[in-house]
C-alpha cells in the first residue's frame, strides 16, 4: 500500500526542517576540497532561499523557468531552493567552464532554448554571464540574479504562491549519451517518492552525514546528495567535482574529517581513487563511519568496486557499503539497487550465452547485482521489438513504472508517449517507463547489461560495447581507464568495428624507462602508438572472437562524455566519421602530456 508523502512540496520540507533544526547545520561546502567556506544552517538556508524567492517574484510568475548556473554550490543550493519556494521551475545547468567553452556554452542555449528560459540565477563570484555574451548572447540576455548579492531582510517581502504535489519542481536534463539532452519534469511528487526510494534501498535517517564531490546540475548529485540531505534533515558536506579530479585523496580524507555515513560516486571515481592515492597517503583514512557507498550513473565493474572495497578495508570500510545501484533521469533518480548491509551480489554467467541473449550460470563472465524492486517500483525484462516481457535468465529492455516516475519530456509528447507510455502487446498492461537500457532477471535481482542503441553485431552476434572498452583498456597501461568508445560504422557495404581509445602517460612513467611493449618501467624506451594499437587488436580477438577494423588512438580529453561520466558514443562516431578527433602523440614525445 502507498504510504502518503513525508511533504507535499520541496518548500514545505524546507519550512518544516528550517522549524524543527533551525540551528542544525544542512550544508558545509568545501570550495578547495578542504577549507570550509560557506556553511548553511537549517535556518539560514530558509531565510535566504525565501529572500531570493522573493526578488524572484518580482519578474517571475509560477510556472516560469529560471536556469540555476552556479559553479559555486552555496550559491547553487540557495538558488534552486528560492525556484521551489516562487514555484518557478528550475533549470539545474552546468557552467560552461572553462568561460570560453564553445560546445558547453552551445549545450546551455540549446537547453534554454527548449525550456524558454526566462531568468539566470547565478553568483558573483564566477563572472558566467560575460564571457556568454559571445557565446550564447541570449543568455547573456535573459533576467540575471547573483543570488550572493540579495540581502536576507527581502525574505520579509516573499509571499508563498499556491504549490501542488503535481507541479514541476524542476527539468532534469538528460546527459545525452546516446541523444540530444532532453527536459524531464520531475514533479514534487515523483521527487519526494524518489527520496523515499533512496531510504527503503540504503536505510538513511537524519543521523547520516552525507559528503559528496557529485556535479549539482546532475541527478545523483542533487537528487542523490543534497535533495537526499534535505528529505532527511541531514548534514551534506559538498565539494567542487574539480577539487576531487585533482586530488581523489581529498573526497575520502572529508569522510574521514566529518565521519561520514554516506557518499556516492561512479565506477571511474572508484578506479580513479585506486590508481591516484597512493598506499602511504591512505595511513590517514579512517572509513570506519562509511555505511553507504553507492555507485551507478555509468556502467558498474564488479572487479573495480571489489578492488575499492579490498584497498580501503584496511581503513575500516566494510564490503556491505558497497552497493551498487541502478537509475536514470527518466526515473527521477534511482530505480534500485543493493541492499544496505550486504556485500553486493555478484553472478558468473557465460559469455558467449549471454551475447545470445540468455545468463547461463556458471561461466567465467561476471555481472554485478544493483537490486530488485521496492516499493511502488515494478521491473519487466521485454522484447524491444515484440513488446512482451521475456522470462527471468532472458536479456531484454529494461522496462519499470512506480509512483516515481515523472510527467515526461518538456514540450516533447510524442517522445513522451513513446518513453513514457510504453504498454505490452499482449495484455495491454501500462504505461511503462522505457529505459533503453538492457538488463536480464535472476533469482529476482536486477543485473544491467549494456545500452539498446550501443549494441555491436559481428556475424550475428551481439557484443556489448562497455565489454570491448574494458578489454582494451587492461590491454595496455598507456590506454586512459574510462576514456575508450567501441562503435560500430557503415562502411563498404558491411558493419565495421571502431575503438576509439585515449593514450595518456601513466603514473610514475616520467623520464627514462617507460616500459617499451611491457609498459612496466622497466628502463625500456617508452611504446610507441602501433605497439599499443597491436596490443589492444590483440586482446579485444581473443576475448571477443572478432577483429577491430580500426584502432584511433587520440589525445586526452578527446574522447567526448557525459556530465555523470557516462561514454557519448554516438557523439564519437559523429567524430570519427567526420575526422574530428585529435590524434594521440607519440609516448616517447612530451606533447603527450599529464598522467593517468
Amino acid at each position: 500500500m502507498q504510504t502518503s508523502l513525508k511533504s507535499p512540496t520541496i518548500s514545505v520540507l524546507l519550512s518544516e526542517n528550517a522549524r524543527l533544526r533551525g540551528d542544525g547545520t544542512a550544508f558545509t561546502v568545501l570550495a578547495d576540497g578542504h577549507e570550509e567556506s560557506d556553511v548553511l544552517t537549517h535556518g539560514r538556508l530558509d531565510r535566504e532561499a525565501r529572500a531570493i524567492a522573493a526578488r524572484l517574484q518580482r519578474s517571475a510568475r509560477p510556472g516560469d523557468r529560471a536556469l540555476v548556473l552556479a559553479a559555486d554550490a552555496g550559491h547553487f543550493i540557495r538558488a534552486f531552493m528560492a525556484c521551489q519556494y516562487a514555484g518557478v521551475i528550475a533549470v539545474p545547468v552546468a557552467p560552461p567552464l572553462p568561460l570560453n567553452n564553445a560546445r558547453q556554452a552551445a549545450t546551455l542555449r540549446a537547453i534554454a532554448q527548449d525550456c524558454s528560459a526566462a531568468f539566470v540565477l547565478s553568483g558573483s563570484t564566477t563572472p558566467v554571464r560575460e564571457p556568454l555574451r559571445r557565446f550564447a548572447p541570449e543568455v547573456a540576455g535573459l533576467g540575471w540574479i547573483d543570488v550572493d548579492t540579495v540581502p536576507p531582510g527581502e525574505a520579509a517581502d516573499f509571499r508563498a504562491p499556491s504549490v501542488e504535489p503535481e507541479d514541476i519542481a524542476f527539468l532534469q536534463y538528460t546527459s545525452g549519451s546516446t541523444s540530444l539532452p532532453k527536459g524531464v519534469m520531475v514533479s514534487h511528487r515523483a521527487l519526494l517518492r524518489n527520496e523515499e526510494m533512496f531510504v527503503a534501498i540504503m536505510g538513511t535517517t537524519e543521523d547520516d552525514v552525507l559528503v559528496s564531490w557529485l556535479p549539482l546540475f546532475h541527478d545523483m548529485g542533487l537528487i542523490g546528495m543534497v535533495l537526499h540531505a534535505t528529505y532527511l534533515g541531514a548534514h551534506l558536506v559538498v565539494m567542487p567535482p574539480l577539487a576531487f579530479v585533482q586530488r581523489p585523496s581529498r573526497w575520502l580524507r572529508a569522510m574521514t574529517r566529518y565521519r561520514g555515513t554516506v557518499s556516492g560516486a561512479p565506477n571511474f571515481a572508484l578506479d580513479l581513487c585506486l590508481r591516484r592515492i597512493p598506499e602511504e597517503d591512505r595511513a590517514a583514512f579512517d572509513l570506519s563511519a562509511w555505511k553507504v557507498l553507492f555507485t551507478g550513473a555509468e556502467p558498474i565493474r564488479p572487479a573495480t568496486v571489489a578492488a575499492f572495497a579490498a584497498a580501503f578495508a584496511p581503513r575500516g570500510l566494510v564490503p556491505e557499503a558497497m552497493q551498487p545501484a541502478y537509475g536514470l533521469a527518466e526515473a527521477t533518480l534511482i530505480t534500485c539497487g543493493a541492499v544496505r548491509e550486504r556485500p553486493p551480489i555478484t553472478l558468473d554467467v557465460d559469455h558467449e550465452a549471454l551475447r545470445a541473449g540468455r545468463a547461463v550460470p556458471g561461466g567465467d563472465y561476471r555481472m554485478i547485482g544493483v537490486g530488485k524492486p521496492r516499493l511502488s517500483r515494478e521491473i519487466l525484462v521485454v522484447d524491444p521489438d515484440t513488446r512482451l516481457a521475456r522470462p527471468a535468465g532472458t536479456v531484454g529492455e529494461i522496462w519499470q513504472t512506480g509512483a516515481d516516475v515523472p510527467l515526461g519530456y518538456w514540450g516533447r509528447p510524442e517522445e513522451t508517449r513513446e518513453t513514457f507510455g510504453a504498454r505490452l502487446a499482449d495484455t495491454g498492461a501500462g504505461p511503462y517507463l522505457r529505459t533503453g537500457d538492457l538488463g536480464v532477471l535472476h533469482e529476482g535481482e536486477l543485473y544491467v547489461v549494456g545500452r539498446l542503441k550501443d549494441i555491436v553485431i559481428v556475424g550475428g552476434r551481439n557484443h556489448y560495447p562497455q565489454d570491448i572498452e574494458a578489454t582494451a583498456e587492461a590491454a595496455h597501461p598507456w590506454v586512459r581507464p574510462g576514456f575508450c568508445a567501441a562503435f560500430a560504422v557503415e562502411r563498404d557495404d558491411r558493419e565495421q568495428v571502431v575503438l576509439v581509445a585515449e593514450t595518456r602517460r601513466p603514473l610514475g612513467t616520467w623520464g627514462a624507462g617507460t616500459g617499451g611493449e611491457t609498459g612496466a618501467g622497466d628502463g625500456a624506451p617508452p611504446p610507441t602508438l602501433a605497439e599499443i594499437t597491436r596490443r589492444i587488436r590483440a586482446a579485444v580477438a581473443v576475448e571477443h572472437g572478432i577483429q577491430l577494423d580500426d584502432v584511433l588512438l587520440v589525445a586526452p580529453a578527446a574522447v567526448p562524455r557525459t556530465t555523470s561520466g557516462k561514454i557519448k558514443r554516438r557523439a564519437c562516431r559523429s567524430a570519427y566519421e567526420n575526422g574530428e578527433f585529435a590524434l594521440a602523440a607519440e609516448p616517447g614525445s612530451r606533447a603527450l602530456g599529464g598522467r593517468v
